[in-house]
């Protein structure tokens, strides 16, 4: 299964219900339909309507089919990810608001705890993300080297791009490995209050190191969500090798 043709198969299903191609109550294509239009396999399709299913869009029972449940997603956005480029299939009309812009040196222990060089310079850019007719998605803090400090006003030229992306386009970069690490926070009263959320309720906290092919570190996103506004989509495979 192509993650990125699932993904694909997902975004023109839901701008297919968003303009009413597909109206709420009424039923999608059956699989086999939906695989003979996109021309992909029965596994991307399904892969593609479990997108639409964690966002509130479609519901399905057997032997009725798949129904149109809302015409926008609830809240937040699922995410499937097993390559880089998953990255950027984020919710359809997600745009980044810039809230802060920080410049820095690296004590010990900001190095520590996001894998930054003590005694480099960096700058911190915060930004909050939206979509259109839904509460906040996620609040993010990206740290970069302040030689890529052009990317900042390029963030404010194109909400639609993360820095990191941006970074790689202007700078002619390639990210080549992200390394991610996951874990379940409390919202402060400050994220609570931007984020539009209750104060000490559930989040979930993801750092991610974006790294070139040698190794170098090109930047580190911070990224808290509520809860209830996003899910993070793995896929385990048996090594059948191992028995």
């Amino acid at each position: 299964m192509n993650p990125t043709r699932y993904a694909t198969v997902a975004k023109d299903l839901m701008a297919g219900i968003a303009n009413g191609r597909y109206p709420v109550g009424s039923l999608l294509p059956t699989e086999h339909e939906l695989c003979d239009l996109y021309g992909v396999s029965r596994h991307t399709v399904r892969a593609a309507i479990d997108q639409l299913l964690g966002q509130g869009l479609v519901s399905r029972r057997k032997r009725v089919g798949t129904r149109v449940e809302a015409s926008s997603p609830r809240g937040g956005y699922t995410q499937s990810l097993a390559s880089v480029a998953d990255l950027a299939q984020l919710a359809p009309d997600q745009r980044w608001q810039i809230r802060d812009v920080q410049h820095f040196v690296a004590d010990l222990g900001q190095a520590a705890r996001l894998g930054l060089v003590p005694g480099e310079h960096y700058f911190c850019l915060s930004s909050i993300a939206v979509a259109q007719a839904a509460p906040p998605l996620c609040c993010t803090q990206v740290y970069a080297q302040r030689d890529y400090g052009e990317v900042i006003e390029r963030a404010r030229e194109q909400p639609e791009q993360p820095i990191a992306r941006l970074i790689e386009q202007h700078y002619g970069r390639a990210i080549a490995v992200i390394d991610q690490q996951v874990r379940a926070v409390a919202l402060t009263a400050e994220l609570a209050h931007a984020l539009k959320a209750q104060v000490g309720s559930a989040g979930l906290q993801i750092i991610r190191h974006y790294r070139e092919e040698n190794g170098d570190l090109m930047a580190v996103a911070e990224t808290i969500h509520p809860h209830d506004r996003f899910t993070l989509v793995t896929q385990l495979r048996r090594d059948r090798a191992a028995g």
